[in-house]
């Protein structure tokens, strides 16, 4: 069993890929270099929101397509996000993603037509459910998604003799808000009333404001509670940043009035030509990603139902450039509808890098550590035993075990700085127990009547190996759960070698020695 799973690490750690030649473990920033980007949350929450966060913005990313991301909490407050080996789009995008709160909505001639419980998460997307096509001068990405019966249900009431209304679909609309416009050449060319379509919701229109001279009428503000608005018009306007104060508006976490900055593309809506005229398809500033034509009433039925989504893809040199746009505004769309909603409103922070040279440095070292310990211990055990039959099979044993759990780590995990410390660790731990089964085997009795059986000798060994194995993990545990970046990794290492070692390695192990010494 011991050389099957060996044989299932090897192919693991090198035939991923089917290059034999190279190592194909997902190694942390440490080794290839990568971005962190810090997360902090409006406020302080407890373990279990935490837990619900990371578990959130993992799924969220991972379904991007960046499965060795590593996502991290940091005391009650902060997350950190670990990204090895990713180009500025991806970050970027990534960014979007960690942005977003995940609050989706279809409205319907100012109803709410669908709301995220609707949605059945494992249904969006898939091969046929995702598209990048040529729209004339564009490339146009469609996205479809099921939703649940009692979605139907409520789609059709809200959808009643709407046939030929836009279907708005909001991701994070604002609530309570005013967005802010440097200009009223932003939507020179977008007819009043497709304006006032996408604004309008029953207890809660958005409302639209430009600025004149860096200000605009205080009397908008009343009943708000949020302000939107572009970060270079913010900057360009120390007035409006005063104003905005004076009115209590804030960008910090926990204000109750928020004043929230967005890319200055994101106020230039995106409109098309629609069956009426000129209509808006997409406004990122506030949260619309799709408007589609309601062609046909939705019937009045408790059944499962799919829907699209779709819009043009960000702007590109090429049109290869656009197409990868469109694919990941699929990724990110993805990612949050079948994510869930972030129960914490988070702002993300400047991301910074860590250089690959550093990496290749500290990766240099780790080998050295590894070989290292090996060979400490080896001498000590020459130094104990005198006898190459029993040396060996240790050895042996202890390097296969180092194997099966970089094989473990680098494919369901990370390989990072602290893993690598937890399995230099574990050398001088799995060694600790096989030396226990091996003395245990040469024990003789003093009397004829106290000399154990074999069995009765493995036995014995394996119940002070189980005892050490449970101690290790117990006192691992609370370093695993501490939410201390910089020992989890040593945490999970050291519990997982324990595992490997108690479940294959040791009874193995003992088996052998059974075998040598019924010799």
């Amino acid at each position: 069993m011991l050389s099957i799973v060996f044989l299932i690490a090897l192919g693991m750690l090198f035939l991923r890929d089917l290059n034999p030649l190279t190592f194909d473990a997902n190694l942390g920033i440490e080794f290839v270099g990568g971005v962190r980007i810090p997360i902090s949350l409006e406020r302080s929450v407890d373990s279990q929101t935490m837990g619900l966060m990371v578990d959130t913005i993992k799924m969220r990313i991972n379904k991007f397509g960046l499965s060795q991301a590593v996502v991290r909490p940091l005391g009650d407050k902060d997350i950190l996000v670990e990204i090895p080996r990713a180009d500025s789009r991806v970050i970027n995008s990534i960014e979007d993603i960690l942005r977003e709160q995940g609050k989706f909505e279809a409205v319907v001639d100012g109803r709410q037509a669908l709301a995220g419980e609707h949605i059945i998460a494992n249904a969006i997307g898939g091969p046929q459910g995702e598209q990048v096509q040529q729209s004339g001068s564009g490339i146009e990405w469609i996205l479809s998604f099921a939703i649940t019966g009692d979605g139907e249900m409520f789609f059709a009431d809200a959808a009643q003799g709407k046939s030929g209304f836009p279907v708005l679909m909001f991701l994070d609309r604002p609530e309570k808000a005013v967005v802010v416009l440097p200009n009223e050449s932003i939507l020179a060319n977008v007819p009043q009333d497709s304006i006032d379509e996408v604004l309008k919701k029953s207890g809660d229109d958005l409302s639209i404001v430009v600025l004149k001279n860096g200000l605009f009428n205080e009397s908008v503000l009343q009943g708000k509670e949020r302000v939107v608005v572009g970060d270079q018009t913010l900057k360009a306007n120390p007035r409006l940043q005063a104003f905005l104060a004076d009115n209590g508006f804030s960008n910090a976490t926990d204000a109750e009035k928020r004043l929230v900055s967005r890319p200055e593309a994101d106020f230039t809506p995106v409109s098309l030509p629609s069956q009426t005229g000129i209509s808006i398809s997409s406004w990122p500033a506030i949260g619309l990603r799709s408007a589609p034509t309601l062609q046909v009433e939705p019937i009045r039925q408790n059944v499962i139902t799919q829907y699209q989504i779709s819009g043009l893809a960000k702007s590109g040199a090429t049109i290869e450039e656009q197409e990868q746009n469109a694919k990941n505004e699929i990724k990110e769309l993805k990612s949050i509808l079948s994510g869930g909603r972030l129960p914490v409103t988070t702002i993300v922070g400047s991301y910074y890098d860590v250089s690959p040279s550093l990496g290749r440095q500290f990766m240099a070292y780790s080998i050295i550590g590894l070989f290292l310990a090996t060979l400490a211990v080896s001498i000590l055990l020459v130094l104990r035993y005198r006898k190459l039959r029993l040396i060996i099979p240790i050895v042996l044993t202890l390097l296969i075990e180092i194997v099966i759990l970089l094989s473990l780590l680098g494919t369901f995990g990370t390989l990072d700085l602290g893993a690598m410390a937890g399995i230099v660790a574990l050398i001088g731990s799995g060694v600790d127990n096989q030396i226990i089964i091996t003395d245990e085997f040469m024990r003789k009795g003093k009397q004829d009547e106290d000399v154990k059986s074999n069995a009765e000798k493995f036995k014995s060994a394996f119940f002070i190996v189980f005892t050490t194995a449970g101690i290790a993990i117990a006192s691992m545990m609370p370093l695993f759960l501490s939410g201390i970046v910089e020992v989890m990794g040593f945490a999970l290492s050291s519990i997982l070698g324990v595992l490997i070692g108690i479940a294959v390695t040791r009874p193995a192990y003992g088996v052998l020695m059974e075998e040598i010494f019924s010799e």
